[in-house]
């Protein structure tokens, strides 16, 4: 797992094992991810950072969980090893 989305999940308040499960789902291993793992990634991107625009938080312009996933692979693909 690279730094930048450990330091994210951690900021987000995920425990490891939801760390690590995240991690799984977003390189193809598990076709499904934690839903409190989403809920805390949820309330970490649209709250606490502000980051996720409102329509797509109240689900009326876009898809908050297509938003998180490609947030979290955008860092993932950006980040240097």
């Amino acid at each position: 797992m690279k730094p930048v989305l450990k330091k994210m999940y951690s900021e987000a308040g995920l425990l490891p094992h939801e760390m690590l499960e995240m991690h799984a789902y977003l390189t193809g291993h598990e076709d499904h991810y934690n839903p409190l793992a989403f809920e805390k990634l949820f309330e970490y991107f649209a709250f606490d950072l502000g980051e996720m625009p409102y329509g797509t938080a109240k689900a009326k312009t876009g898809d908050p969980e297509h938003w998180i996933i490609e947030r979290l692979q955008g860092v993932s693909n950006d980040e240097v090893s």
